[in-house]
């Protein structure tokens, strides 16, 4: 089976954020390119490498059952004829709960590779509210990662 094409940075964002709330694998690990330098770095959590590791992380997060809904703003792009860096807020919420979450801020990296852009990079820390709010709420439980 093919992976499929991402014409922009843009499309494989979005597709990296549907995977993620239907906790797709499939779907995820379509995203990102299958190189050994690529790496993801989920809040609370250590730094992951590869494509196997990175694969197993996203894994252990989707057997785990935590299933979010993403608004994402205050975006911004760079990119050349290359790469592409999206810095966001990501604002989740899960089904059923009304619990005000603080944003989490990201950091998605894309390279072209292939004529289609792949996720090469992921990190995301959990942030002040942007509204000026500085306090962080703990995002885990039990000192788990939240993504």
């Amino acid at each position: 089976m093919s992976k499929p094409v991402f014409p922009t940075p843009e499309a494989a964002e979005q597709a990296f954020y549907e995977a993620f709330a239907n906790a797709d694998l499939s779907a995820m690990m379509a995203v990102w390119a299958e190189r050994e330098f690529i790496e993801c770095i989920h809040p609370m959590g250590d730094r992951v490498q590869g494509y196997d590791a990175v694969q197993e992380s996203w894994r252990e997060i989707f057997e785990g059952g935590l299933r979010v809904r993403f608004k994402l703003s205050n975006v911004h792009r760079t990119q050349d004829a290359l790469i592409a860096v999206h810095i966001l807020y990501e604002h989740l919420s899960t089904p059923g709960d009304n619990t005000h979450w603080p944003p989490v801020i990201a950091t998605n990296v894309f390279q072209l590779i292939d004529n289609s852009w792949r996720m090469t990079h992921h990190h995301a820390s959990p942030c002040p509210d942007e509204n000026g709010d500085n306090e962080v709420t703990d995002l885990t439980t039990d000192a788990h990662q939240l993504h």
